[in-house]
């Protein structure tokens, strides 16, 4: 199955966590992006009021990516102030249109595992219909890496 794992990432770990699902199911990879520097505190605080107010206005996916061209599509994403950040939701609802039937989630986030159902459906409500699967992954003081693998090895 043809599949694109696409990423917005912060710091690095939501890259590392798509990376590293991409590999163990051999999938594309690309990153979705605003084209803000986030880096930083500075960065850090201005994400979190992006996402609060949902002011993401502008985002794309870099490269020369036809997303109908795939069959699968997981969307990697950090959560920011308890929910999905601004720019993965914008991401999905200007690519709305363009996603295929299959569309996972994967969000990254250091706090404790809880209910982020409510936020998948927000997501979903952005994608205009279900989403066929989804995983929360810790990455403070836990092995996200083994955690993504394990997800990966699902969708196999």
């Amino acid at each position: 199955m043809k599949t694109l794992c696409l990423y917005y990432t912060r710091t690095n770990t939501t890259k590392e966590v798509i990376e590293t699902i991409a590999k163990t199911i051999g999938a594309d990879v690309a990153e979705y992006t605003d084209g803000k520097n986030r880096n930083g505190l500075l960065g850090y605080v201005g994400a979190c009021f992006a996402t609060i107010n949902n002011t993401i206005s502008k985002v794309s996916i870099k490269g020369e990516i036809d997303l109908k061209s795939y069959e699968r599509v997981i969307i990697g994403m950090p959560v920011w102030v308890e929910g999905p950040c601004a720019i993965g939701r914008a991401m999905i609802k200007k690519y709305s249109n363009d996603m295929p039937a299959e569309v996972y989630y994967v969000v990254t986030h250091m706090g404790d595992k809880h209910d982020y159902m409510e936020k998948i459906k927000k997501m979903d409500k952005l994608l205009g219909r279900p989403s066929l699967g989804q995983v929360s992954i810790r990455t403070k003081e836990n092995d996200y890496l083994k955690e993504s693998i394990s997800f990966a090895e699902t969708l196999v």
